[in-house]
């Protein structure tokens, strides 16, 4: 998975159960590290989410400061729906 990662240009995967529930982020240390470490093992929990209905603007306001680059969007039951990149909503 890691190389199929890679190879797509991604430096982050993220890590859904069957229900498309988030579990967590397998992120740019994880594609770096141990091949033989297991998704569950690699990946960071529980990471930080936002809703659909937050607008543009609020979502760059809590980005810029902390100088995110994307930020994971879900349902209120954790289903995951897409990921806001920062650069897109710059451009709006």
């Amino acid at each position: 998975m890691r190389e199929q990662v890679r190879a797509a240009g991604w430096d982050a995967c993220i890590v859904v159960n069957e229900a498309r529930a988030v579990l967590g982020r397998f992120g740019r240390s994880a594609l770096r590290g141990d091949d033989e470490a297991s998704v569950e093992d690699a990946m960071t929990e529980g990471p930080s989410t936002v809703r659909p209905s937050l607008g543009a603007s609020a979502l760059l306001d809590r980005m810029r400061p902390k100088s995110l680059t994307s930020f994971l969007v879900t349902t209120s039951d954790g289903r995951l729906v897409g990921l806001v990149l920062r650069d897109d909503l710059e451009r709006g």
